[in-house]
């Protein structure tokens, strides 16, 4: 319902509000390629604004575009100030990794500037989670649930580590 509405939304008006909804509409249907269309017209309409860029990098990502999404991230972790930007380029960049240690490494970076970055502590629960490493898993879950305890991503963790959270 969200994507007929936006369309008809789109026909009549193109407000960078109404692109960045058609963004999250398609990326929440798996549609990446159609999300990275509008993410680009979004993002070049206004490239300085940093909420659009982290959305053209993601919908970058999302469709396999990772070297142009890399080479985003790279420039923009070199420029910007903000400690909440960096957190969410290096949480990007980790979604680019291969490699747990270098994804670890990201995702640490990423809690260092922020450590309320709701994305990187679910990363973070994600891989120690994977590792079986129980105390970790349910370190970063207490953390998750206090910044979002009705998330639904972590209402399976909630489920798995009830014990441990009390």
């Amino acid at each position: 319902q969200a994507l007929v509405y936006n369309n008809q939304l789109l026909e009549h008006r193109r407000s960078t509000t109404d692109l960045a909804n058609a963004v999250v509409i398609q990326q929440g249907l798996k549609k990446y390629d159609q999300a990275l269309l509008f993410a680009r017209e979004l993002y070049d309409r206004d490239p300085g604004n940093e909420q659009h860029t982290l959305m053209y990098v993601l919908a970058l990502i999302n469709a396999g575009k990772k070297e142009d999404a890399r080479l985003i991230i790279d420039a923009k972790l070199a420029s910007v100030s903000s400690s909440t930007l960096k957190s969410s380029y290096y949480y990007l960049r980790s979604k680019l990794k291969t490699d747990e240690e270098s994804i670890l490494n990201d995702l640490r970076s990423s809690l260092f500037e922020d450590p309320r970055n709701l994305d990187a502590l679910i990363a973070m629960l994600e891989v120690y989670h994977r590792r079986k490493d129980e105390r970790r898993a349910v370190y970063y879950l207490k953390q998750a649930l206090s910044l979002s305890p009705d998330n639904p991503i972590l209402h399976p963790y909630k489920n798995i580590y009830q014990n441990q959270l009390n």
